[in-house]
């Protein structure tokens, strides 16, 4: 019998596909009509929070359609303006939801780790250095990670913590640096400026970090706010950096094209998964745009800084 229906289906134009295989393509045709009129309302918002929602909304649906690549890029983006809105709980959602479609990510890992930083939850910040640095040193992009690592020493305070920042940098084997970090302490009114220095070291791009790291340049952490057209002296004019008072925080160069670049020289392929996590779309959305509040839970019991 299901010989003579496979044959009635080829006779007449039927499809063999099975009901999810239907709703899969049923799914992939629907995303890309919402992915067209939320584009055009991006056009029209720009930045903010309502902006960053509809992002992240984005990103769900380009994996609805198993386009990976496009949905790193608008949870990125998704990211930044969560970032720049003050929404950080929203931002940190977004990172776990990116790390559980591509656990090998290298930009989010340390994203996540800074804004765990900045809430003071440091035992989960560890986990996220670690597989930062684990990442880095695969995909030969240590001297970015030092960067980093020498920018949370000017953040923590806390000498446990600095001394596991420097075991990390030894990895990186960068030995001096390592040997700074434990015997120096926090810079002087980086805690004190609040969110201001962990946004900063979160919107760092790839190439920024790569400039520095060229120059021999350490990136120092701003202890106040920073407009966008200083950014640029801020990190490559320490005199610059301390007259950096003003206005909002604002990504500089080419923005987060989330780990798309990073991703590409780690060599990251993270299989087929994409129409799997999809389907969950809609539901991790509503994780970012509420905090996710059980992990959220998890962290307040956390040590703080």
């Amino acid at each position: 019998m299901p010989v003579i229906v496979g044959f009635l289906r080829r006779l007449f134009g039927g499809s063999e596909r099975g009901p999810k295989d239907r709703g899969t393509a049923a799914a992939a045709v629907m995303a890309s009509d919402d992915l067209g009129r939320i584009e055009e309302e991006l056009k029209k918002i720009g930045h903010g929070y309502e902006a960053a929602r509809l992002l992240n909304r984005a990103g769900d649906l380009y994996l609805v359609k198993g386009d990976r690549q496009s949905a790193l890029k608008r949870y990125g983006d998704a990211i930044d303006a969560y970032l720049q809105s003050g929404e950080y709980d929203n931002a940190m959602a977004v990172c776990r939801k990116i790390i559980r479609v591509v656990p090998e990510v290298i930009r989010t890992r340390r994203t996540l780790a800074w804004l765990c930083l900045g809430k003071g939850f440091l035992e989960i910040a560890r986990e996220h250095i670690e597989a930062y640095t684990a990442a880095s040193i695969e995909a030969d992009l240590k001297p970015l990670a030092v960067q980093h690592l020498l920018l949370m020493a000017q953040y923590v305070e806390r000498p446990e913590f600095r001394r596991f920042l420097a075991e990390k940098l030894v990895e990186l084997d960068d030995q001096e640096a390592a040997d700074r970090v434990r015997e120096g302490k926090a810079a002087e009114g980086v805690r004190a400026a609040g969110w201001t220095p962990v946004v900063f070291a979160a919107m760092l791009t790839p190439d920024e970090l790569r400039r520095a790291a060229e120059t021999g340049f350490e990136i120092k952490a701003p202890t106040g706010e920073v407009a966008a057209d200083e950014l640029e002296s801020l990190l490559f004019d320490p005199e610059a950096a301390a007259r950096a008072r003003v206005a909002d925080i604002k990504p500089v160069g080419e923005g987060r094209a989330e780990d798309v670049e990073e991703e590409e020289e780690e060599g990251a392929d993270a299989g087929d998964d994409e129409e799997e996590e999809g389907a969950d779309a809609d539901e991790e959305e509503e994780d970012a745009d509420e905090g996710d509040d059980e992990e959220e839970g998890e962290e307040e019991e956390a040590e703080r800084d």
